[in-house]
């Protein structure tokens, strides 16, 4: 057996591998080894976008990558996808503060509401977290949306290639729990992989509706970690206090899964191997 069989034999597998060495070796060291460059940091997020590619590559060569990125320039869809990717993670937090208001402490949600004018002062500043993320999330939904997931999908039901994706997606982020006072170490590793999954089984949703669009997943990656970086800072309870979070993100699995179907709108992918 040749290299390349090899390789195509445990693609997926390999991805993984490279995915996580590369992000792990980029990303831990920064955090634990004193003059470690920084920049060499920056590159972390890349490691699923290299991994893909370097797969991809040995297995397809460059017709194959070509059409791996390809999938960044899938922007026509129905506008409805739009208003779901970019104002899916703002309706999320407003409902899941709602709740921890009720059950919890109202007086707080009294006082971020105050604060809502402020928000709008920092309007170019939420604009500038989103392209700023626009511009990193591509090197990981290279990887888990345009690479792992439609594999995943023709291997296994896609409800359990969420969950698979999910859980490989959320432990690849623990380089980013060693950050002191990050949103990760504040969540917690349980409740970030729940995250994680949850997120995913919406992310699988969105990807097969729009027939394999990583341009629409960027901008739900990118929406979502705006909404995240601005609860931080208006509303931290409910990052240190997850748990409404995500039973609003089930409930929306839940809406999902009864509406689009178990298999989340799934077709098999003939150009997938």
């Amino acid at each position: 057996m040749n290299f390349r069989n090899l390789v195509k034999k445990r693609a997926i597998v390999i991805f993984f591998i490279l995915t996580y060495l590369i992000t792990w070796g980029l990303g831990a060291p920064a955090d634990l080894i004193p003059g470690w460059p920084k920049i060499l940091g920056l590159f972390m997020v890349t490691g699923p976008a290299i991994g893909a590619v370097i797969v991809t590559a040995v297995v397809k060569g460059k017709v194959g990558v070509e059409h791996l990125l390809s999938s960044l320039t899938r922007w026509r869809v129905g506008l409805g996808w739009y208003g779901i990717v970019l104002l899916g993670p703002a309706i999320t937090m407003v409902v899941s503060i709602g709740l921890y208001g009720l059950f919890v402490n109202d007086s707080v949600v009294l006082e971020s509401v105050q604060l809502i004018p402020m928000m709008g002062t920092h309007l170019l500043t939420l604009i500038g977290i989103f392209v700023y993320q626009l511009l990193i999330v591509w090197g990981e939904e290279i990887g888990w949306r345009g690479y792992a997931l439609p594999r995943l999908q023709n291997k296994i039901h896609p409800l359990l290639a969420s969950l698979v994706l999910g859980v490989l997606w959320g432990f690849w982020h623990l380089p980013f729990f060693l950050i002191k006072d990050s949103v990760h170490q504040k969540m917690g590793l349980p409740f970030f992989i729940l995250a994680t999954i949850g997120y995913t089984v919406l992310y699988t949703w969105i990807y097969n509706g729009t027939k394999g669009s990583v341009f629409l997943i960027c901008l739900l990656h990118a929406a979502n970690n705006t909404t995240v970086s601005y609860t931080m800072l208006f509303f931290p309870p409910l990052i240190e206090n997850p748990l409404f979070s995500l039973a609003v993100l089930a409930f929306f699995n839940g809406v999902v899964i009864l509406f689009a179907g178990p298999k989340l709108l799934w077709q098999p992918m003939a150009d997938v191997s």
